[in-house]
């Protein structure tokens, strides 16, 4: 291997722009992320595969495995890493690992460790073309890491929520708000991360624009909500109740206005669009008066298995108030224990068609904006109803037209254990089109209030 690397060139002069830099470098510096993204490619460079083809280690996994003969400093990271809730990943681990080494002067330190365990060094790395298993490549790159730590870097190590996808990170704000039994903001799941889609005028989170549309509630109480159930959130503002509420937000725009490439993704999935610089809107609400705003974009959710054609022929099922009923036969319900995926409609209705003992029972099954209500035709007793965080999926099978079907937990989806799948008979195949499309629109119109 040559006594010189590209990529350490491309580290020295990453390093020396860096060092030009006046102050400390925090995380708007645009110079950071390309020195952290070359400190990466170099602990990727020459990995070797372990197990199956596909089964690749990072080198987060390999950092980990060196923890016992780590000093305190290195030690501390590591297990900070490892008990972190906003990375799902190895690579979103690896990432919080070099930005804390960064921010605790340990990037070096951390280097010796591995160079010091030529059995870790074996195991994972191709000595042809790695550059930590080469004697000479690996003192070069530890003499422009030794100038790194000269460097002072005031890292916001809890702003590690988009670690899994991107080493650029919008800014995370502490928020103090007053004691309050609600803050006024709506919320929505989207990729794991709780997005605002709404903030009342006059409430509490709105005051001095502290919280906007767009804006991702990422903590509360200390507590990451990053992928947690939908909710926490209401427990923890429930728990804390009386006390000052502290709360962390990723800001969804930078100083300029400018919204954040990760969160513009995260925007369009949940169909809200920037109106001004100061303002969001969802797409629905410039819908002419009348018309409903509770079907979004008219794109299915990932629970709902309707057919092909149902894809294609989108129909305008809710009237101004968002409540539809019809008028249907119940055929009775399936047990899936906790398995509520929704291949699993495709059993449970061929379960209850060969059913001898199938219910013929009329019901009346109404969609509202937030729930499920089926009620008894003959005495308008109430069934059921669920809300539709309850609901884990909705469908019907290409052989049995008619026949629909919803799977329902007996809480949210995330903490159901007992999922049952609920069978219906329409008159007409539309018919059945017709209620799965209400209750598919009714998942993108589920929303959460704090």
């Amino acid at each position: 291997m040559s006594v010189s690397h590209p990529l350490l060139k491309l580290l020295k002069v990453s390093v020396l722009e860096v060092h030009r830099e006046v102050g400390c470098i925090r995380d708007s510096n645009l110079k950071l992320h390309p020195l952290c993204q070359i400190v990466e490619d170099i602990f990727r460079l020459g990995l070797l595969r372990t197990g199956s083809w596909f089964n690749k280690v990072d080198y987060w996994n390999v950092f980990i495995k060196l923890s016992r003969r780590a000093g305190p400093g290195v030690y501390h990271i590591l297990e900070f890493v490892k008990e972190s809730k906003k990375t799902m990943t190895d690579q979103g681990r690896g990432r919080l690992f070099i930005r804390g080494c960064l921010a605790r002067n340990q990037l070096a330190c951390a280097v010796r460790l591995l160079k010091g365990d030529p059995v870790v060094l074996n195991t994972h790395y191709d000595p042809s073309s790695s550059i930590v298993r080469d004697d000479i490549l690996i003192e070069i790159f530890l003499s422009l890491l030794e100038e790194v730590q000269r460097i002072t870097f005031r890292l916001n190590l809890k702003n590690s929520s988009f670690l899994d996808e991107t080493w650029e990170l919008a800014e995370l704000r502490d928020l103090e708000f007053v004691p309050c039994e609600v803050l006024g903001i709506q919320f929505q799941s989207v990729e794991g991360h709780f997005l605002v889609t709404d903030v009342e005028k006059t409430s509490v989170a709105a005051e001095d624009n502290k919280v906007q549309v767009g804006d991702i509630l990422d903590e509360m109480f200390g507590h990451s909500l990053k992928g947690a159930k939908k909710s926490k959130v209401k427990e923890l503002f429930q728990l804390y109740k009386g006390i000052p509420v502290y709360a962390s937000f990723i800001k969804a725009k930078d100083s300029n206005g400018h919204i954040h490439r990760h969160v513009a993704k995260l925007l369009r999935k949940a169909d809200i669009v920037m109106v001004t610089p100061s303002r969001q809107r969802r797409r629905a609400a410039r819908k002419p008066e009348g018309e409903s705003s509770g079907a979004g974009s008219g794109r299915k959710p990932v629970h709902a298995a309707l057919l092909p054609e149902d894809e294609q022929d989108e129909i305008p099922v809710h009237g101004p108030d968002g409540r539809v009923a019809f008028d249907v036969i119940y055929r009775g319900q399936h047990s899936l224990k906790s398995d509520g995926r929704v291949d699993r409609i495709h059993d449970a209705v061929g379960a209850i068609v060969h059913n001898p003992d199938q219910l013929d029972e009329v019901v009346t099954i109404c969609t509202t904006e937030t729930t499920i209500v089926v009620t008894r035709k003959s005495d308008g007793k109430r069934l059921m109803e669920h809300s539709y965080p309850e609901v884990s999926a909705c469908g019907r099978r290409t052989d049995y037209m008619s026949y629909f079907a919803f799977i329902a937990g007996e809480t949210t989806c995330n903490l159901a254990k007992n999922f049952q799948c609920h069978v219906f008979e329409s008159q007409k195949a539309d018919e059945a089109k017709s209620i799965l499309c209400n209750i598919a629109q009714g998942f993108e119109r589920t929303q959460w209030f704090l």
